[in-house]
């Protein structure tokens, strides 16, 4: 493969890393969307610093958790009027492009040319979400929340229970929400344990709250959404026009069940840990009734976190699958289709896993003739 490639593409693989960084620094001081609520965020955020906790959450439309809060107020150091600063957006940006090329990286196994071109297609794909511009569209702190979906998958395999159960109550933490991301545990463990580590989690989670509903003025679960035109909730019920925590349930029914679906079917593959959190990212966004363009950041980092998990061991085809569900987001989030948008993305993601399934028929033949070969060992002996 590498000798069809022009004589110029291994100098500029070399440069790809450089490049990277160049770039999302680049577009942090060209792409300057003001990110939506942050600045209020950040004032809550101040707040709780400074130890006053009553009515934080006294307005049902703040359903960030008091770690987003925290880490919007860290964001907006050196920013004003809502904008965070230059240096702040350059640093994210650049640890954003770099730490997904190294996760590339340490996912393969090669260190060649192939290997070089799946780090600069991953850096590439942030790039491109950059522009968007992801995460400055809107609550940057929920970037985090798909990867400890991941991790507390990746940590309860290694058999550590209570670390897997903090990290969940950590996502929670962030937004309420991220109790839709815990069937993910179930590509890795039964469940029984799954539930034990739930119950952590949300007792977990539930204890960064604690502080607000004992200082008073706490109407989180009070918030009412209006059902937004576009959105599938208006299509299937024209005449409904608010949803309250009570139709939300229906919504966690319908987006855990699709990532426990995904979690357990497909167990077996490497790439479940991010396939998962996908599920569960693009269910809430096709059953959302808001329709708002930050709701693609977790599938943003879902996608990119699939195609890098992938392997440069794995088949072309499933290689190009994970690039497309990637540009396929991308497209749908830039073009504000969040119905299709979201479908079509999850028929990509069903495809990348179906075709991970289905083994090939070399492979088949293989598998046949090793357990001829077993049989008649045995027999022998």
């Amino acid at each position: 493969m590498d000798q069809k490639l022009p004589r110029w593409v291994e100098p500029a693989l070399r440069l790809r890393w450089i490049a990277g960084a160049l770039g999302a620094a680049l577009l942090a001081l060209i792409v300057t969307d003001q990110p939506v609520d942050l600045g209020e965020f950040a004032a809550y955020g101040q707040r709780i610093l400074d130890g006053h906790l009553s009515g934080i959450y006294e307005d049902g439309w703040n359903q960030a958790g008091p770690i987003q809060l925290l880490i919007s107020r860290l964001l907006m150091l050196g920013g004003s009027a809502g904008m965070p600063a230059a240096a702040v957006r350059v640093a994210v940006n650049a640890g954003l492009t770099l730490g997904a090329m190294a996760l590339c990286r340490r996912s393969g196994t090669g260190r060649g040319t192939g290997a070089a071109l799946r780090e600069t297609a991953t850096g590439l794909l942030v790039l491109l979400w950059l522009a968007v511009p992801l995460p400055w569209f809107g609550h940057p702190a929920e970037l985090a929340i798909p990867l400890l979906w991941a991790y507390a998958s990746l940590v309860l395999r290694r058999g550590r229970t209570v670390t897997a159960a903090a990290l969940l109550g950590v996502s929670v933490a962030i937004a309420p929400w991220a109790v839709l991301g815990f069937p993910c545990l179930l590509a890795v463990t039964g469940l029984r344990r799954a539930i034990r580590v739930w119950v952590l989690a949300g007792a977990a989670g539930s204890a960064f709250y604690l502080p607000f509903v004992l200082a008073g003025n706490f109407n989180m679960l009070g918030h009412v959404w209006a059902v937004e035109r576009g959105t599938l909730v208006r299509q299937l019920f024209p005449e409904l026009t608010a949803v309250t925590w009570e139709l939300r349930l229906v919504q966690a029914v319908l987006v855990a069940g699709a990532c426990a679906v995904v979690a357990r079917v497909f167990r077996r593959q490497r790439i479940v840990c991010a396939a998962a959190p996908a599920a569960a990212s693009l269910t809430r966004l096709l059953t959302d009734p808001v329709a708002l363009r930050y709701y693609w950041t977790p599938v943003a980092v879902a996608t990119i976190l699939g195609f890098a998990l992938l392997g440069d061991g794995e088949r072309p085809r499933r290689q190009v699958l994970a690039l497309l569900l990637g540009y396929l987001a991308l497209v749908a989030c830039v073009a504000a289709h969040q119905v299709p948008g979201s479908v079509a993305c999850l028929v990509a993601l069903v495809a990348l896993l179906v075709a991970g399934a289905v083994r090939r028929p070399a492979e088949v033949a293989a598998a046949g003739t090793a357990g001829v070969s077993r049989r008649r060992d045995s027999a022998v002996r």
